[in-house]
């Protein structure tokens, strides 16, 4: 939101959505839309700190941060009795959960991919096919 100078303030954490899924479609198919489909890191003062991913499904999702891996800090959460350290495995987030992730400081520039499985439709949500991070 505009903070009366012409710039825009970062919201910390970034919210993403994961909501409720889509009515069926003609084929039958529901879809889960990440909100927003691109997470835009950005740079210097508009540069995100940390990312919060909160699950609106209504079951379980497993977020698949691998790609992403070089921009973000791994989470402090406990991950089935094991701490989790890195991205090589998928982050269960329950139904209302939210998972927050920090984002490095130092990361390279370029475009990013992760992937949300949602247990609601059995498949992936959709973003920008798939959901990404775009480094600035």
């Amino acid at each position: 939101m505009p903070n009366g100078t012409g710039t825009v303030k970062v919201p910390t954490p970034m919210p993403v959505d994961l909501p409720p899924p889509t009515p069926p479609d003609a084929t039958g198919r529901r879809r889960v839309y990440v909100n927003p489909p691109v997470i835009h890191i950005g740079i210097g003062d508009e540069r995100l700190k940390n990312i919060r991913f909160t699950n609106h499904t209504g079951n379980t999702v497993r977020i698949w941060l691998l790609e992403a891996a070089s921009l973000l800090v791994p989470p402090a959460i406990d991950n089935e009795d094991k701490e989790y350290k890195d991205f090589y495995t998928p982050i269960v987030v329950k139904p209302k959960g939210t998972l927050d992730v920090g984002v490095n400081p130092k990361s390279d520039y370029g475009d990013y991919y992760y992937h949300v499985y949602c247990d609601a439709i059995g498949h992936e949500a959709d973003g920008n096919s798939p959901p990404g991070l775009s480094c600035p």
